[in-house]
């Protein structure tokens, strides 16, 4: 009886910290805050340490999955020159959730120097975590066939 009711409070424990949190979407803004910003410390702070970045890409028409260095995109943000700009802007995200585990499925559009550059999907899993939602993979896509 007392494992049940240990497991039982464990199980609840869980939930209760993934109701605590904030919306795991506002992590996801926080990362592109950062990015704007050129902040590494903050788009760090948001990720899982165990965190990939991928790209899901079309390459002579055949479907590839691209893996990314996490920390040399962060430091190619951090320090991209001023000129010109980087600017994300996200669509209409699509989250859900299941206790401490979400996704954000979002459509953005990437310019660069005020012009469009290219557009796609992102698609965040997040866990949630003591401290917050964490990042543990960000896969996009990306086209220049922006419509």
């Amino acid at each position: 009886m007392k494992k049940i009711i240990l497991i039982g409070l464990m199980l609840c424990s869980t939930g209760l910290l993934a109701q605590e949190l904030s919306h795991p979407m506002e992590a996801v803004e926080r990362f592109f805050t950062a990015f704007h910003a050129k902040d590494s410390l903050g788009m760090q702070e948001i990720m899982h340490p165990k965190a990939r970045l991928l790209r899901a890409a079309v390459r002579n028409k055949q479907s590839v999955v691209i893996e990314n260095n996490i920390e040399k995109f962060i430091r190619a943000v951090a320090t991209r020159n001023a000129s010109p700009t980087w600017e994300e802007q996200l669509g209409k995200p699509v989250v859900q959730q299941n206790q401490n585990l979400a996704t954000v499925w979002v459509p953005f559009r990437f310019y660069l120097g005020g012009k469009l550059a290219h557009c796609g999907v992102n698609a965040f899993t997040l866990v949630a975590e003591s401290t917050g939602w964490k990042i543990l993979s960000l896969i996009d896509t990306g086209t220049n066939d922006c419509k």
